[in-house]
């Protein structure tokens, strides 16, 4: 073994899998709720979106699958215990390895196009960002296609790439690596970047704000997957070890996978999250209402035709509350009511007690009306009426 390799009596296979199957879990749980929000709440049709994020998740599936495999065949362990203990050693791990490589080119390219179609939803009316889009797609779906192509046929014959006994010609796996990676970084780092534009250009309210800002640290998080797989195979990929030290690498990968189709689902799961969150937002809100003054949501007093009010202006009460309390007359003398601060309104008095009165005056219910008019001249207190 070399100074870059990484050696390991026991199999780490947990090291990648238990990972990737939390997040295929939580992706699962998004798309799930995107189709959901999609069918129940905004009662929309399915678009390419949806249909792209379904298909990633199903290749995502399809690695998990794969690896699940590979781990059978001793993917985990080390190459020498691979070789003595496992049915046609080294041979069958080999055909695993073209298992994952195949379904990393295909759930790679899809859950990128998940977020780009997610993109392309939101910010239709942009010129920019829909060429863009489309100049995207169809780079990354050729980049995925000539994966798919170089994987199967990394050796001519195929078979020669898992049976050292059949004369072939093979590439470089080291060099195939890295030459897959890069362009990856790339496009991950061109789908982050695409939609910043336009998103400074938009006027948003702070929901939506939140949401892209999600989708931007998610973003950079796959990036970094990405810019962390091509360092693993640079360190490793001088190792005769593959069994052990390609778990690296498909962490890395996986990883990737996953954030992006969480990435891609976040913004149309918006109502539902909102809803399921509401309960925890609202009970950490200050309630406006309440406070240790408990009168003041009733014993608020209300002047009608104070100076300042009079003439052209008109005041408006937005809210019920601001209705209860006391009103008084101003200069009245025609009425014998001065102030309604003992009436009881529904059975409540000015602080908010229910009234425990017993007796037939405990059934007495009032109603209160009040009536203004805003003119230049004095209010006319004739249009103030009491009904009991």
């Amino acid at each position: 073994m070399d100074h870059a390799s990484f050696y390991s009596e026991g199999n780490i296979a947990a090291v990648m899998m238990v990972p990737h199957c939390i997040l295929s879990f939580v992706a699962t749980v998004f798309v799930g709720m995107r189709l959901y929000t999609s069918s129940y709440i905004t009662r929309s049709k399915w678009t390419v979106d949806e249909y792209t994020s379904i298909a990633a998740l199903i290749a995502n599936h399809f690695v998990l699958i794969a690896e699940g495999v590979a781990i059978h065949f001793g993917y985990g362990d080390n190459i020498i215990k691979v070789g003595r203990d496992y049915p046609n050693g080294v041979s069958n791990m080999l055909k695993c390895v073209i298992g994952l490589e195949t379904t990393y080119c295909l759930a790679a390219p899809l859950s990128k196009m998940a977020v780009l179609a997610m993109y392309y939803r939101i910010f239709s009316q942009s010129r920019f960002l829909r060429y863009g889009t489309w100049i995207l797609v169809t780079l990354i779906a050729s980049w995925g296609f000539a994966c798919e192509i170089v994987c199967i046929f990394s050796c001519r014959p195929i078979a020669g790439y898992w049976d050292k006994t059949i004369p072939a010609k093979c590439i470089d796996s080291n060099r195939f690596y890295v030459g897959i990676t890069i362009p990856n970084i790339i496009f991950d780092i061109l789908t982050v970047a695409l939609p910043v534009r336009e998103v400074w250009n938009l006027q948003m309210n702070r929901d939506k704000k939140w949401a892209v800002t999600t989708i931007f640290l998610l973003g950079g998080s796959v990036v970094l997957a990405s810019i962390s797989r091509l360092v693993l195979f640079l360190i490793f990929q001088t190792s005769a070890n593959i069994t052990q030290t390609l778990i690296w690498g498909n962490l890395a990968s996986t990883t990737e996978i996953c954030l992006a189709i969480i990435g891609a689902c976040l913004p149309p799961c918006a109502p539902i999250l909102k809803r399921m969150l509401a309960p925890i937002i609202g009970s950490s809100k200050p309630d406006a209402s309440s406070g240790n003054n408990t009168r003041s949501k009733f014993s608020a007093m209300h002047t009608i035709g104070q100076i300042p009010t009079r003439g052209k202006n008109t005041t408006i009460i937005e809210t019920v509350h601001e209705l209860n309390g006391s009103f008084e007359r101003l200069d009245d003398s025609r009425s014998l009511q001065g102030s309604t601060d003992g009436l009881y309104v529904d059975g409540h008095d000015g602080v908010g007690r229910k009234d425990t009165k017993q007796g037939k005056w405990s059934q007495i219910h009032v109603r209160r009306e009040v009536a203004v008019e805003s003119k230049s001249e004095d209010i006319p207190m004739d249009t103030f009426t009491l009904h009991k």
